[in-house]
């Protein structure tokens, strides 16, 4: 790989001398907003042009810098002209319509920009306005303005759409299995088992061309979203040569240059976050022998003292850790980043193009918050008011380093063929500390100068690589029949190696860990591996041309299978012969010291054994899954005047099949319990058969009004339908899958009316509504302890209400030609049924309990505005953002008690970059606001926080300098 990226990097550097060449590119279209391909482009006067390719309508040439007249000629039309300014090192973005009348019209005005078309917002916006289906698109170019470094944060500027997690997309309220990401058109996996969703966080924007968010189902898309179906859409490859390189630090007075970092003891990480081994589980723990001698069951202590190899081997397994179980206190350094790219198009004869692209980055962040509230309060029958659990104080720091890289090829040997080769990787670590101390009332623990305590210690990998190959062919003597086909393999992996949890009380003068109250002393390691393979092909068969350009039969498939493999192991501390807390007076350091762990004393044949390692691993807690998902579809586009037509069917075949390690635990035995085998097996194969109907009748030339009907279904994840619980941390309930899970049906209508007065502008108002019917819901389950589920409830619904508007100020007045505004608001409500169980008992606790509740992470009111200003000519771009999102459900309550919401907030940034020649020095503040992170209740007029904290105001300064 090495020696690739080096014989890659000299072909640059040797070619480097077109360098200072500028480049034109741009789309042809008709006066309908139809592409022309094969249209000519010429510049007046010279032989230098190109041609409008039959793949994505574009025409690209390099050419000296300069002013040129194009001259754009297509069979029918009239020649039109246009003027084009060219800078070194600069590609300009020249859109033309063709039309009918003489001389022609500019789409935009002429721009040096350096992004391609698809990466302006003019062009964006064409899209949109031709689009079969209601879509919401961003572009680059806007990404970029806002600061956003990666696809989850530009999302949040989507009208409906807002980001749980920091990672999770949800549009119109509707987030996870109802919503589907795509990147290039191939379904993106989620790493995190217990999420349907993928993790946007993990896509840098630095290899982004846009955005699409289509709101509607058409049958070309996959069948399994709802919300929202997100498409991320790759840079294109270069229409010259190009590289760039840029850095950024950021500075929060909350999480940077502070002396009290919680850190990973002995992290097991290098500095760009890989894993060293060091956090790896030790062999001495896996060690067959010990296993076969049971040194790590419960009793072995017990057998130790008079067995000197069960002795010698549980103290070997417990000092081949470390055993430091609160968090390092550090320093915490500033944010910062560097990221590198390069590109190229090279020509071959007449026609031939092949495009390298290659880039990479890397930066590590810090996040802290001090002195936060963690709480719990319960429901408790003819009570007035919540009862706490607990309320502690949290303490919580965060270090991540992520690396992201992505190396392109594409080749186009004419201007009706293209195969593009694409590798991405992105690779993220979570090193974390936390701290919890304070009352928790149902241990008794509380009042004057007595406390509960816990720490905890985690280190969370994430790493995906996806390798993709597609195609794009026109069959240009069989009517412009197009084939697209598409093929990837992504390699994702989740890694928590050893999850680190100690709690203990200070009760009446005395240090406890009290093994009837607490967890004891837990080391947790945890895997989570998939692989995913894809294939899709599409076909787009033209006719009727005479009648309608758009006129088309489309069809294809897709088949998708993944195979997932999770481990958990668990490790506690027994209590033996050890020096206690209390004996220590409360010195953790000491406690899990050498002094007291393993053998601590006596002779052989006789050993004291103080603490020591057992072996809690549960079968039950470890699985495989298999999730194969068939599809065909077939539709058609047919105009009629002003109205355009896009109606079929889509078919998907479902099969999940997911079985703890229980299965092949008893399939190995020589008679199997057959129950036993069922019980930790789940199984879904269902057919399902998704009819769309969109329609869009042109109400003038810049005016849509769209409606649509459709069908679509929503899939538990495998972690859903895997029978076993998994420990959170303190607070957090046990989770337990469901294996009886089957899928949602849903039903959806859709109406949008959209404007575009001018080049760049539009207004747009949309109402939607869907019917769930079996929708998942987590929900209480019924047992001793706090646990929870999922379960599929009867019924479900939501609607809503969006308007968005984009607009130049002009208006106002023309020296305010360079200030555009934004501003997209939506309304939404839900409502999904209760478990009819969970209603009875809660209603036995409160009579005045609510048998509904809206969907998790759905907000009732998402808005977004933004004030721009663009000077291309002296470099100026600046953009005030303003985001905000009303409560959203965060949790559900135990049996009676209220459910949690995540309260409001808005979040103010602003971003301002001058550019001079190739430099670029940018200045942004984000989370202006500083608002409250909140989770809350409200119970009989009265408000209870479970969780608050602060993020803290950042300022940040980055240079860049590209070519």
């Amino acid at each position: 790989m090495r020696n690739a990226f080096i014989l890659i990097l000299s072909l640059f550097l040797a070619l480097s001398v077109q360098a200072q060449k500028g480049a034109i590119t741009g789309t042809v279209y008709d006066s309908e907003g139809e592409i022309l391909y094969g249209a000519n482009i010429l510049a007046e006067g010279s032989t230098i042009g190109g041609q409008s390719d039959y793949i994505d309508g574009k025409f690209s040439f390099q050419i000296a810098p300069g002013t040129y007249t194009l001259v754009a000629s297509y069979i029918g039309y009239p020649d039109t002209k246009v003027e084009a300014i060219v800078k070194a090192n600069e590609t300009t973005v020249v859109d033309i319509i063709v039309s009918a009348d003489e001389g022609g019209v500019d789409l935009e005005e002429i721009v040096v920009v350096e992004k391609a078309l698809e990466r302006s917002e003019n062009a964006v916006l064409m899209l949109r306005k031709k689009a079969d289906k209601v879509q919401d698109i961003i572009s680059s170019a806007e990404i970029s303005r806002l600061g956003a470094g990666d696809a989850a944060a530009a999302l949040t500027k989507v009208t409906g759409t807002t980001i749980v997690d920091g990672k999770y997309v949800y549009v119109r309220g509707l987030g996870d299995r109802y919503s589907a990401t795509t990147l290039n058109g191939l379904r993106l996996p989620s790493i995190d088992p217990y999420r349907n969703s993928a993790q946007l966080d993990l896509i840098p924007t630095s290899i982004l061309d846009n955005i699409v968010a289509s709101k509607t189902f058409t049958p070309d898309l996959p069948g399994d979203f709802t919300g929202g179906s997100v498409n991320i859409k790759l840079k294109a490859l270069p229409e010259r040569f190009t590289w760039s390189v840029s850095a950024s630090a950021a500075y929060n007075s909350q999480n940077n240059l502070t002396d009290d970092f919680l850190g990973y003891t002995n992290p097991g990480v290098d500095g760009l976050g890989f894993l060293n081994g060091n956090a790896d589980i030790p062999a001495a723990l896996t060690d067959p022998a010990a296993k076969a001698l049971g040194a790590f069951e419960r009793g072995a202590a017990r057998e130790a003292r008079t067995d000197d190899e069960i002795a010698g081997l549980l103290n070997k397994g417990i000092r081949s850790l470390d055993n430091s179980l609160e968090p390092v206190v550090m320093n915490a350094g500033i944010d910062h980043s560097l990221s590198f790219s390069i590109g190229n198009q090279f020509e071959f004869g007449a026609n031939a193009k092949l495009g390298l692209f290659a880039t990479g980055s890397y930066s590590k962040d810090f996040s802290q918050f001090k002195n936060g509230t963690n709480a719990s309060f319960f429901a408790s029958p003819g009570e007035d008011q919540l009862i706490a659990n607990y309320g502690l104080t949290e303490n919580k720091s965060e270090e991540s380093p992520t690396v992201n890289g992505m190396l392109g090829v594409s080749f186009r040997p004419n201007a009706a063929n293209a195969i593009n080769m694409y590798t991405i990787y992105s690779h993220q670590s979570f090193l974390t500390g936390r701290e919890l101390r304070g009352d928790y009332d149902d241990y008794g623990i509380g009042g004057e100068g007595n406390f509960f305590s816990s720490q905890t210690q985690s280190l969370l990998q994430r790493e995906l690589i996806d390798y993709v190959v597609s195609g794009e062919h026109t069959l240009v003597k069989l009517n412009n029949t197009r084939l697209e086909w598409a093929a990837n393999y992504v390699d994702s992996e989740q890694n928590e190696p050893d999850l680190r949890f100690f709690a203990y009380g200070f009760d009446n003068g005395r240090y406890d860990i009290n093994e009837s109250l607490f967890t004891l002393p837990t080391r947790f390691w945890r895997d989570l591996s998939d692989d995913t393979y894809q294939g899709k092909l599409d076909i787009t068969i033209p006719f009727l041309q005479a009648k309608s350009k758009g006129n088309s039969i489309k069809l294809g498939g897709l088949y998708n299978t993944k195979e997932r493999d999770f481990n958990e192991v668990q490790f506690i501390y027994g209590q033996r012969r050890e020096q206690t807390l209390e004996e220590l007076e409360g010195n953790v350091g000491a406690y899990f010291g050498p002094d007291n762990i393993g053998i601590i004393g006596g002779e052989p044949g006789n050993n004291e054994i103080g603490l020591y390692l057992v072996d809690n691993s549960l079968l039950g807690n470890s699985y495989i899954g298999q999730y194969d998902i068939a599809a065909g579809y077939l539709m058609t586009t047919l105009e009629f005047g002003k109205l355009k037509v896009i109606a079929g069917a889509r078919a998907e075949q479902t099969n999940i099949n997911v079985e703890s390690d229980i299965v092949a635990s008893e399939l190995a035995k020589e008679t199997p319990d057959y129950d036993r085998i069922e019980r930790n097996q789940a199984v879904i194969d269902t057919f399902s058969l998704l009819p769309a109907l969109n329609l869009v009748y042109a109400v003038s030339d810049n005016a849509n009004l769209r409606a649509s009907a459709t069908q679509t279904i929503a899939r538990p994840n495998m972690r859903e339908v895997a029978p076993f619980g998994s420990f959170g941390a303190i607070g957090e309930p046990t989770l337990f899958g469901n294996p009886d899970l089957t899928i949602t049906n849903i039903t959806n209508l859709d109406l949008r009316y959209e404007v575009f007065p001018n080049a760049g502008e539009v207004v747009a108002v949309s109402a939607f509504y869907k019917k769930f019917t079996d929708p998942i819901v987590s929900t209480y389950r019924f047992a001793g302890n706090p646990q929870f589920t999922w379960e599929n409830t009867e019924s479900g619904e939501l609607y809503g209400a969006e308007i968005e508007v984009r607009k130049n100020l002009d208006f106002i007045s023309p020296a305010m030609e360079e200030f555009n505004v934004s501003a997209n608001f939506a309304y939404i409500n839900s409502s999904v049924t209760i478990d009819e169980r969970e209603c009875e008992l809660s209603r036995d606790v409160d009579p005045d309990f609510d048998c509904e509740r809206q969907f998790a992470g759905q907000s009732p009111i998402v808005a977004n505005l933004n004030l721009s200003y663009t000077n291309a000519d002296k470099g100026w771009d600046g953009i005030l953002a303003y985001n905000y999102f009303d409560d959203r459900l965060a949790s559900v309550g135990a049996v009676g008690t209220p459910d949690i919401f995540e309260k409001g907030r808005g979040q103010l940034d602003f971003s301002l970059s001058k550019k001079i020649n190739g430099f670029k020095t940018t200045f942004r503040a984000r989370n202006l606001l500083n608002p409250d992170f909140r989770r809350f209740s409200d119970f009989k007029g009265q408000e209870y926080v479970f969780q608050n904290y602060k993020r803290g105001i950042e300022f940040s300064f980055g240079v860049s300098y590209s070519l």
